[in-house]
């Protein structure tokens, strides 16, 4: 990792017997971290190095799914020191997931966490050598014990700032998880850029409850060995579980995505944690209801929202300050933003030609920045670059005061002759009161080319019409934008990263599944 080096000074610091890395009530110290994770770079050098022409010769590539479990902080330290590589994959996959990604990526040893682990299989199957973190004496903790070394220092090495060192997976329109790349460089400077945007230093306390797996607690991780703070996480995510780790103190920092935070809220009751001063958050749009209720839980945190993307790193963060005043203003903002530009990062919004956008223009948002992966191992979707710029193909509009507007993710339909994007008219629909999600599409239409067809969900969709909810649409879309077909369902189908799963509700609207239930007409001249 490219904080190899930053572990090995803490190990060797005034505060190397403090905690590094705390998973529920399992702690591991500075110095404890820094032996375990140079046992690990000792072990990997006597595993056999397959050639990969993406990664430094003799190079060993690391993949770890053993989820939240005490020993990934010293598998990931240890396995990126130096010039070595990582990949992160996710427990929770199936067993075809699991097989499509191994397959393609090989790595030369694969850490599980148990030995139900649905990786085991299709990695015998492939000659991988398999250890599982519980796996008792011919287990992890075994093979490292075999690898102690006397120190630490020759170990965790610094490695080469364009070397890769991070596979990582976001969703692939096939089903198999797109496998990015990233350099070290990209984190040294994302890290060197946070210090200052986040206000990191060793007395930053960070707990992270969710998945390592994905990028928002990975990178929060990253941050806090960087800056010698620890790191808190849970084995498993639970709104209790999250509260009571805040009751037992020394936590100031949070990392979480919305949707910890209402369970944190849900579950705290009438505790408060002022010792909490910064919530970081992402992954998506703190909705602003939250904001009272964690305010009430958080009553001296400031809030920091940011958007970006894993192929793209950081791309804009917005302050909205102390809770207690950000939840006095819920509300207020008729036309949310994501912010301004992060440090180090230029932001231009572009047509379908490429040709720039004037302010206030609906585009794709591009992002010159040097905290960019390096592109796909296989896979290929959002991310593309062209001269020295990058996007992944989110649409929105940059207003003369630098601050980005998102109309999210997704294509251009063009019905009537007209184009329109999906995510405006979905960003329109769940600013509706009770509509809490939407997806919208196009399906063939004789006369219009392409009809707008949407699927909405929340408690307001009760006793809604199609009639009414087409009345609510028009004074913030044109008329050619409003869907002519809606329907509501039970549960959305999701992705194994929690996201609805488009290709499954398109595929129900085409073939008009009986999940579906349309909304009834009410009274409307279409």
């Amino acid at each position: 990792m490219p904080v190899a080096r930053r572990v090995a000074d803490a190990a060797a610091g005034p505060g190397a017997d403090g905690p590094a890395f705390v998973m529920d009530d399992v702690a591991v110290t500075h110095r404890q971290l820094a032996l375990r994770a140079a046992a690990v770079a000792a072990g990997l050098r006597t595993v056999p190095a397959r050639r990969r022409d993406w990664l430094t010769a003799d190079a060993r590539l690391l993949a770890i799914a053993t989820g939240n479990h005490p020993v990934f902080a010293e598998l990931f330290t240890g396995g990126t020191a130096g010039d070595g590589a990582c990949a992160v994959l996710d427990p929770q996959w199936g067993v075809r997931q699991a097989e499509a990604v191994l397959t393609r990526l090989r790595p030369d040893l694969l850490v599980v966490g148990d030995e139900g682990s649905a990786l085991r299989g299709p990695a015998a199957a492939l000659g991988v050598p398999v250890l599982v973190a519980d796996g008792g004496p011919d287990g992890y903790e075994a093979w490292r014990e075999a690898h102690q070394p006397a120190g630490f220092q020759g170990l965790l090495t610094v490695g080469q700032d364009g070397s890769a060192f991070l596979v990582g997976f976001t969703s692939g329109t096939t089903g198999v998880p797109k496998a990015f790349r990233r350099s070290r460089g990209s984190w040294r400077a994302s890290l060197a850029l946070g210090r200052t945007a986040w206000g990191m230093d060793a007395t930053r306390h960070t707990f992270a409850p969710g998945p390592l797996a994905h990028g928002l607690s990975l990178y929060a991780l990253a941050e806090c060995l960087e800056a010698g703070a620890a790191f808190h996480g849970l084995t498993r995510f639970g709104g209790g579980a999250f509260a009571e780790r805040l009751a037992a103190g020394s936590v100031r920092r949070l990392v979480v995505a919305p949707t910890m935070l209402s369970a944190l809220c849900s579950a705290a009751g009438d505790r408060r944690f002022p010792g909490v001063d910064h919530v970081v958050t992402g992954a998506a749009r703190l909705p602003p209801e939250l904001l009272p209720p964690a305010a009430r839980v958080l009553p001296a945190a400031r809030v920091t929202e940011y958007y970006g993307a894993s192929e793209l790193g950081f791309v804009t963060r917005r302050e909205l300050g102390p809770l207690p005043q950000a939840a006095r203003r819920a509300g207020q903002d008729d036309e949310p933003d994501v912010g301004t530009a992060f440090p180090g990062v230029e932001l231009a919004v572009r047509d379908e030609k490429g040709a720039a956008l004037p302010a206030g223009g609906t585009g794709t948002v591009w992002v010159r920045t040097p905290l960019a992966c390096d592109g796909y191992l296989w896979g290929d979707g959002g991310f593309r670059t062209e001269d020295g710029w990058a996007t992944v193909g989110d649409l929105g509009r940059l207003g003369s005061d630098g601050r980005l507007r998102l109309a999210g993710r997704g294509g251009m339909v063009i019905t009537g002759g007209l184009n329109v994007y999906l995510a405006e008219v979905e960003q329109a629909l769940t600013a509706l009161p009770g509509i809490d999600q939407a997806l919208v599409t196009g399906v063939p239409d004789d006369y219009l080319g392409r009809a707008l067809v949407a699927v909405v969900t929340g408690p307001g969709v009760a006793g809604l019409s199609q009639a009414r909810l087409r009345e609510l649409c028009r004074p913030s879309l044109a008329r050619y934008k409003v869907p002519r077909r809606l329907y509501t369902l039970d549960a959305w189908p999701l992705t194994a990263s929690g996201k609805i799963a488009r290709g499954v509700v398109e595929g129900w609207i085409a073939d008009a599944g009986p999940r579906l239930v349309p909304l009834p007409p009410g009274d409307d001249d279409g």
